[in-house]
């Protein structure tokens, strides 16, 4: 029988996230919104998943997470994204079942390559999804929250086949992360509706 997961996902207050698609002007902080709740949208859809835990300081983000059946919300403690995640994960340590921590900037995700991922995790103490790049980290899974130490950021792919994490194929939506505007270019029509919308809008002007 497959197990059901927790998932903490952690998202930037909007008003920060994303320096890196500045190019999109004044829209950077509507899209680095539409990327979260994308994100989330195929999280709250996966039937391998239970409980999610979004730890944020954007309000938007969270007063829409809120309203979604088994999400719980976190506030963001500061100190970047792995404090962000130990808080997220500080809610789980009563937990018995697997948990996992998922990136927010994966607006071509799908619930089925979620799915698809945590399943192959279940097989695995520890197991990571790289990124499109090969050097970074989009999941970080395992059997037991206390064998999560997450050290997402610069090069966390190795930091975590350092930690013995196993290494899994996934699907292209799983895998590319947003960080750049090139990458939502590649990404293209497989972009979920909130990005394309914002997208569409820009577009118009």
């Amino acid at each position: 029988m497959r197990r059901t997961w927790s998932v903490v996902v952690p998202v930037k207050d909007s008003t920060v996230g994303k320096s890196r698609l500045s190019a999109y002007a004044d829209a950077r902080p509507a899209l680095a919104r539409a990327l979260a709740l994308d994100t989330l949208a195929a999280v709250a859809a996966c039937r391998a998943v239970g409980t999610v835990v979004v730890v944020t300081s954007d309000d938007t983000v969270a007063a829409h997470a809120s309203r979604v059946t088994r999400h719980v919300v976190v506030p963001d403690p500061g100190g970047g994204l792995d404090a962000a995640i130990v808080a997220g994960l500080a809610t789980l340590q009563s937990s018995s079942g697997p948990v996992a921590v998922l990136t927010a900037d994966l607006p071509a995700l799908t619930a089925a390559e979620l799915e698809d991922a945590l399943v192959l995790a279940e097989a695995h103490p520890l197991a990571v999804v790289p990124d499109a790049d090969g050097t970074g980290t989009t999941l970080l899974a395992a059997t037991d929250v206390e064998l999560l130490e997450p050290r997402f950021g610069v090069d966390s792919l190795a930091a975590h086949l350092a930690q013995d994490a196993a290494s899994l194929p996934a699907g292209p939506g799983l895998r590319r992360d947003t960080d750049l505007p090139e990458h939502l270019d590649v990404l293209g029509p497989s972009l979920g509706p909130r990005t394309t919308d914002v997208l569409a809008r820009l577009r118009v002007r």
